[in-house]
């Protein structure tokens, strides 16, 4: 039998237990409590709204078809919730103090060979780990061998061309391998088997470019829409914690400062 989370009233509207375990499958979390306490604090948050919206007519004399509920909520935020656009200065002020944001990934040329095993297997994760080491002992005295292994051994596409992967970025591989990856230099083979989620990678780095500096013009865009996006939350929380202040609420009980984080624009 399902365990029904009580009942919550919003200024004399009720949220039923059927709504709020219905809720639950759209907030993941840690545990079924957290999970409930987002449903909880989403729908009492979204009923706030779309009672405010209706004190002060918004979607009122709109066209015949009416606004749904998701479009009365965006009506009334851009009615209430506004900010200006962040200065040159004080975009230009974020780029200073965050350079290292604004520098380019590096960028590599690789090949790899790939010894497949799932780490909840141990067994064949263990076998993959020893053939890799294997491998790197070859390697060790004659690393030429490399691409005539790959295609003898490695359980990746790649082996029909020697293991080569291309040009690789930031965020196009596997975050362990990536995080190897960028801690190695041109014409360096990985001195250990890099564990991954399916299994075990030997890497080889034919090029590597370092990333660079980027300049305030090529990213002032994007600083601007991210100050104004953080103003714009900021603003959205104090609208909403005013709206939480003077409404009557029963059945739940918002945690301290924890309006954000459900309401993406």
């Amino acid at each position: 039998m399902v365990s029904l989370a009580p009942g919550i009233v919003v200024n004399g509207v009720k949220i039923s237990p059927e709504q709020i375990n219905f809720e639950v499958q759209y907030h993941p979390a840690a545990t079924l409590e957290d999970a409930r306490y987002a449903a909880m604090k989403a729908l009492v948050m979204r009923e706030l709204l779309l009672q405010r919206a209706a004190e002060i007519g918004v979607g009122a004399g709109s066209p015949a078809s009416s606004p749904n509920e998701d479009e009365l909520i965006e009506l009334l935020l851009d009615a209430e919730v506004s900010v200006p656009d962040p200065s040159e200065e004080e975009c230009l002020r974020y780029y200073q103090n965050n350079l290292i944001k604004f520098v380019s990934s590096p960028l590599f040329e690789v090949s790899h060979i790939l010894y497949l095993a799932p780490p909840e297997d141990k067994d064949l994760f263990l076998e993959a780990q020893q053939r890799a080491e294997k491998t790197l002992e070859i390697l060790a005295l004659s690393p030429e061998r490399f691409a005539k292994i790959a295609e003898e051994e490695s359980a990746c596409s790649s082996r029909e061309c020697g293991g080569h992967l291309g040009q690789i970025s930031r965020g196009q591989t596997l975050p362990q391998f990536e995080k190897s990856l960028f801690q190695m230099k041109e014409g360096e083979i990985s001195s250990s088997p890099v564990a991954s989620e399916v299994g075990y990678h030997i890497i080889k780095v034919h090029k590597r470019a370092e990333g660079q500096q980027m300049t305030f013009d090529m990213v002032r865009g994007a600083i601007a829409a991210y100050l104004k996006d953080r103003s714009w939350q900021s603003a959205f929380n104090q609208y909403l914690q005013l709206l939480t202040g003077r409404a009557k609420i029963s059945g739940f009980r918002m945690k301290a400062a924890d309006t954000s984080r459900w309401y993406n624009r």
